[in-house]
């Protein structure tokens, strides 16, 4: 790279880092746009903030399914185009830290998180421990946030005990705006433990909130794609939306990898949504 080209990237490192923190106005629609910081990654691939605000928006941006998950979506397109899109986000993140530590700099806030993120997301369950470990350890985000992620990393690990405890302590002391997602998480995790009722009734409440779809959304970007069908299959049963309920569980147990505890209880809940015979006349 010249020095001119070294120059307008360290520049457009300071960029991402201001837009990362979140505390400069987005005026110009390319700044949160992926596609712009793929470009920004590509040309400039050995400056950390840049590679960390683009994996940023690429995670974000696998998660962002819209409805796709529905029956009438290509599943198996999606679960290619998730992998791909997080394994180059992932990728970033990797190169980001290693540079900053080849530059003997504190790398950029948030990236040994989103390298957790990246890694549950992508159903690596045992990675995403270690990484997330990493991140909690060096203060990487607030305490709930990796809270809410551990209580995720032990539900797909099968420690239920664990995900109940993070789940409850991450919504107690969730950000007033990041409340609905934690709800989810911790619905979630109340359904895998068994107390289904009170599940439900979580997700039929949170149907009152104008924004519970995005934060729906948000959820599941955490999640590995076969997840993504359980989590939408619960919300529309519980909100007693039969036929779409039935068809994403239908979608989830012809996936190859739930496990078959997670299959039989997706069984129990499909049962359930089976129609009654009429009673026999006396």
């Amino acid at each position: 790279m010249g020095a001119r080209g070294w120059v307008g990237c360290e520049e457009l490192g300071r960029q991402a880092a201001v837009l990362k923190s979140g505390t400069a106005p987005r005026g110009d629609p390319g700044t949160d746009n992926p596609n712009v910081w793929l470009e920004r990654a590509t040309r400039c691939p050995r400056v950390p903030d840049v590679l960390v605000f683009a994996a940023q928006l690429e995670l974000v941006g696998a998660g962002d399914i819209g409805f796709t998950l529905e029956p009438e979506g290509n599943l198996d397109a999606v679960i290619v185009d998730h992998r791909e899109r997080v394994q180059r986000a992932l990728g970033w993140i990797d190169t980001a830290l290693d540079e900053s530590a080849r530059r003997d700099e504190i790398p950029p806030r948030e990236a040994r998180f989103l390298r957790a993120y990246a890694l549950l997301t992508l159903g690596r369950v045992d990675d995403a421990r270690k990484a997330l470990a990493r991140a909690t350890a060096a203060g990487d985000v607030e305490r709930w946030r990796s809270d809410r992620m551990g209580a995720v990393v032990a539900l797909l690990a099968g420690d239920l005990e664990t995900a109940l405890q993070l789940s409850h302590r991450a919504l107690i002391d969730s950000a007033p705006e990041d409340r609905t997602i934690s709800r989810y998480i911790r619905a979630l995790v109340l359904d895998r433990a068994g107390a289904v009722a009170s599940a439900r009734a979580e997700l039929a409440e949170m149907r009152s909130d104008a924004s519970h779809v995005l934060s729906r959304r948000a959820t599941e970007s955490l999640l590995p794609v076969h997840e993504r069908l359980y989590l939408r299959a619960l919300d529309h049963q519980a909100a007693d939306e039969a036929s779409t309920a039935l068809r994403l569980w239908d979608a989830y147990l012809a996936r190859p990898e739930p496990a078959e505890p997670e299959k039989a209880l997706a069984r129990r809940h499909r049962e359930e949504l089976r129609p009654k015979p009429a009673p026999v006349p006396d």
